[in-house]
């Protein structure tokens, strides 16, 4: 079974897991993936740069887009209107693009929500 269909399997979660930075805490489906490729690294971004941002709208939806041991991390209103944007050097995150939540500092994969 591929990741992207291990993801779509999450539905609502049972547990809530606090980040150590920025307030955010994190579903089950998040944790996995985070576990799975080792992604810590995306949750600290996440945590540190976008909190503020989260907080303000209310609501954003982020993507992840990983190839070639490179990727770019984009937010935006749910409303594909696209306000941050990070590159990231290098990465072994699987290719894909990998979209996630964020509402009341709750990071969540689109099935958690």
């Amino acid at each position: 079974m591929n990741l992207k269909t291990e993801l779509m399997q999450f539905s609502g979660t049972e547990h809530y897991y606090a980040h150590n930075f920025g307030g955010m805490t994190y579903t089950d489906g998040v944790k996995y993936f985070a576990d799975k490729v080792g992604a810590y690294w995306f949750l600290d971004i996440v945590s540190t740069e976008l909190m503020l941002p989260a907080d303000k709208e209310g609501f954003i939806s982020i993507h992840l887009v990983s190839a070639d041991s490179k990727a770019v991390a984009k937010a935006d209103d749910g409303n594909y209107n696209v306000f941050w944007t990070r590159k990231i050097e290098y990465t072994d995150c699987p290719a894909g693009d990998w979209q996630f939540y964020l509402t009341n500092r709750v990071l969540m994969l689109p099935s958690e929500y």
